[in-house]
């Protein structure tokens, strides 16, 4: 169908130069020894064409002069093999690269060249046009981004924030009120039910005593205080025995005391997630915490182990400018009993670098009130937080790291080459100084 439709405009077309007759030959001529060499039918289809172009041109380009022997294509049956065979002949190749290649690429340049020019200028416009305005678009979508980021996203974070800090502080501050109400409950009820209390009981109840935490200036701990959480740990000692685990039935004083707990917790929550942001008692108690905020800022809160002789409490620590604060994170402590703590910082009388488990990860806080507290953290979070309470400056605290120098420094020696100190106390604090504790029963 092509080739029928080439053939007619072929036919119709007017060729009047030289150069044109030499172009359509040239372009025809390639397509047709490639179909030649190949073997391929095109061949076949080109041949009216080239028969229809030979024949307008003979005497434009004084065929009858250069191709003497070029085949008749007046109707001639044979023409086909015959132009075939004549192809690959001296006498064509001759006439088509010394005459026909060169006026061809003579037409090309001056017919093409120009609108090739003006096109590759018009397509460096559109492509200097398409960069500019692509680079505007990213800007204008840059500029856009910071923006939105300046006047939604930062103001969202920043109130998010705000909003975490209050809703954080506010269940601390609910979680301290319940914690410490709990304890004057326990207190109240210690000395209502007590031997001589008011609401005291007919009956003997046997009292258990514990050591007490508290240290003489020799660091030893002579005071005997009544434990109110006894355990006589029956279980573990069945266990032992091969007795089994005797199952008791919770009494209905143990079930109204569960009932009053979980009515006492679902309270709270309710009371925490109903509170008015636009109440006025809100507004001042806000108040009054960014007063307190400014007389006293959180500086370094970590995740830490307070270390006992026979447990592990896991917890936070909180350093600020005046207090240093201890929040049991256990999951199964009792209700109103635990290990928080609160310590002001002129109570700290010593702060020691401690092993634990052989690894340089703790810290022993040594109190005016002759208590102490192993603490245990991370590695790399130890000397943090050492570094953090040194830097507050306070004038109980030894800044010395090691304990050579500690030792010198406090020329213990000495004392005991007077005799200013017994053999004990210079047995114990040399011991101190060299990280015995008794918090690690591996220590």
């Amino acid at each position: 169908m092509a080739a029928a439709k080439l053939n007619t405009l072929l036919q119709t077309k007017v060729i009047e130069s030289q150069p044109e007759a030499c172009y359509l030959l040239g372009k025809l001529e390639g397509i047709l020894s490639r179909s030649i060499e190949e073997k391929t039918e095109t061949y076949s289809f080109l041949i009216p064409l080239v028969r229809t172009l030979v024949s307008k041109i003979y005497e434009l380009l004084f065929m009858n002069l250069h191709l003497p022997s070029l085949p008749p294509t007046n109707g001639s049956p044979s023409f086909f093999e015959d132009f075939q065979e004549y192809c690959s002949s001296d006498e064509w190749q001759v006439y088509i690269d010394k005459y026909i290649i060169p006026n061809m690429k003579q037409y090309e340049e001056n017919s093409f060249r120009p609108d090739q020019e003006q096109m590759a200028l018009y397509w460096k416009d559109c492509y200097e046009a398409f960069m500019v305005n692509m680079h505007k678009r990213d800007r204008e979508r840059g500029e856009s981004k910071l923006k939105f980021q300046e006047h939604f996203v930062e103001p969202f974070s920043r109130k998010a924030r705000q909003e975490n800090l209050r809703y954080n502080s506010m269940l601390k501050q609910l979680h301290g009120q319940h914690t410490a109400t709990m304890r004057q409950w326990r207190a109240a009820q210690l000395y209502l039910l007590s031997e001589r209390g008011p609401w005291s009981e007919m009956k003997q109840h046997v009292n258990h005593w514990k050591l007490s935490n508290v240290e003489n200036f020799s660091r030893m701990r002579l005071k005997l205080v009544q434990n109110y959480n006894f355990n006589s740990h029956q279980d573990a000692s069945d266990l032992r025995d091969n007795l089994g685990v005797y199952q008791t039935q919770p009494s209905s004083e143990s079930l109204l005391l569960e009932v009053v707990k979980q009515v006492k917790v679902s309270d709270l929550e309710d009371d925490v997630l109903e509170l008015p942001e636009d109440d006025a008692a809100a507004s001042s108690n806000l108040d009054e915490k960014d007063e307190q905020s400014q007389k006293e800022k959180l500086i370094l809160s970590e995740d830490c182990e307070l270390i006992t002789v026979i447990d592990v409490i896991p917890g936070r620590l909180e350093i600020t400018t005046q207090h240093i604060y201890f929040f049991d994170g256990s999951i199964e402590k009792e209700e109103g009993v635990g290990f928080d703590f609160k310590w002001h910082l002129s109570q700290i009388r010593e702060i020691h670098l401690r092993r634990y488990n052989l690894r340089r990860s703790a810290l022993e806080i040594f109190l005016t009130d002759q208590t102490n507290y192993f603490l245990n953290f991370n590695k790399e979070v130890r000397n943090k937080v050492y570094s953090r309470i040194l830097s507050l400056r306070s004038p109980n605290i030894s800044g010395t790291r090691s304990p050579q120098e500690l030792f010198k420094a406090s020329g213990l020696m000495q004392k005991w080459v007077n005799r200013e100190i017994s053999n004990f106390d210079y047995l114990i604090q040399l011991n101190t100084m060299a990280g015995r504790t008794y918090n690690d029963l591996a220590q």
